[in-house]
């Protein structure tokens, strides 16, 4: 869940929405400068003193927010980089937290005059939703990722509450405004009808005596002289799938001779040259790769179809709609901005 490109899943606030603060204010070095005084001073020097740094309309961020934002990334920028790379680094973190913080607190000002509450259960529900995406079993489990994260509880369900907030408001500013007309998907699939079409599909019975890169000579020998027995049996009748599961050696001798379905690019040059070419339902010849000895049979193969509009209209109307929705979401953000009255205090 990453914020401004300076936090990472576990940030206290977790993304809203889509795309970014693209304001021109700027902070010069000073931010930077307190923090990383701050990483670098020793245990009895480090003194914190508040202050604010920016005035979002009647709100302001103190330096304290932007030290809760960003202190994890620059202490990972200071440990990882040097000179001028550091300087680059540092000054591009710094603008990204301040323009991050503005951003939310602009849509924060703007679902405060919605009058848009959250409900505990709609914030235990996305707390519920956010340890199912990140594997966490159990609140213990979020409390040691919050732990090792240095971010409180509390710090966490603010955050958590903020984010349903402005989802709520973007469902209501931006969302709710974004229509997509049948006409729009139509013309969309009769212009991009290239782009829907399967790639064409191979259904193989597969049989490798596998080789190593440092196999001696001796073994080269023995794993040909047993890819040709295979080979022999095959030219007798006997069924493929018994051929392989005697023969087989190697990572996949224990699904040889199951039927595979194949997408054209996903074989070996080798064997796809072979399955373009090869008679359905007749063994190849030896093939040889740096994996070893291949036989191969072709069961099908399927060619490559374009897909109805039927089939794909619903997700292209999704599509549409995203890309809609982005593109109003950018035009509410320039309007709330243009009318914002926003002051840096360094």
């Amino acid at each position: 869940m990453k914020r401004c490109g300076v936090r990472d899943a576990k940030s206290s606030h977790p993304p809203f929405t889509k795309g970014g603060y693209g304001g021109s204010w700027s902070a010069g070095c000073a931010v930077v400068a307190i923090l990383l005084g701050i990483l670098t001073a020793s245990g009895s020097e480090a003194v914190i003193l508040d202050r604010i740094v920016a005035v979002v309309n009647d709100d302001v961020i103190t330096l304290t927010d932007v030290q809760e934002e960003g202190l994890q990334a620059i202490r990972k920028i200071v440990q990882e980089t040097l000179g001028a790379e550091r300087e680059r680094l540092l000054r591009s973190t710094e603008r990204q937290i301040l323009d991050g913080l503005i951003l939310r607190r602009l849509q924060l000002q703007e679902a405060k005059k919605e009058k848009i509450e959250t409900t505990p259960a709609e914030i235990q529900s996305t707390i519920e939703e956010l340890k199912k995406r990140n594997g966490l079993a159990s609140d213990e489990e979020l409390r040691a990722a919050l732990s090792r994260e240095q971010l409180s509880e509390e710090q966490f369900r603010r955050g958590i509450a903020e984010q349903v907030m402005l989802t709520k408001l973007v469902a209501r500013r931006v969302r709710s405004k974004v229509v997509v007309l049948d006409e729009e998907v139509q013309q969309y699939y009769e212009q991009r009808q290239d782009q829907f079409r399967e790639i064409p599909q191979f259904k193989i019975r597969h049989l490798l005596v596998a080789t190593s890169p440092q196999a001696t000579p001796g073994e080269l020998s023995r794993a040909r002289k047993r890819i040709e027995e295979a080979q022999a049996l095959l030219k007798t009748g006997t069924q493929f799938a018994t051929v392989a599961k005697q023969y087989a050696e190697g990572p996949l001798a224990s699904s040889s001779g199951e039927v595979w379905t194949m997408k054209r690019g996903e074989l070996a040059p080798e064997l796809e040259q072979a399955a373009l070419a090869l008679p359905i339902g007749q063994p190849s010849d030896i093939i040889t790769t740096p994996a070893g000895f291949h036989l191969i049979v072709v069961e099908e193969r399927v060619p490559g179809q374009t897909l109805s509009f039927d089939q794909v209209k619903e997700r292209l109307r999704a599509l549409l709609f995203e890309q809609k929705t982005e593109a109003k979401f950018k035009e509410w953000i320039e309007s709330l901005r243009t009318k914002a009255n926003v002051e840096m205090k360094l």
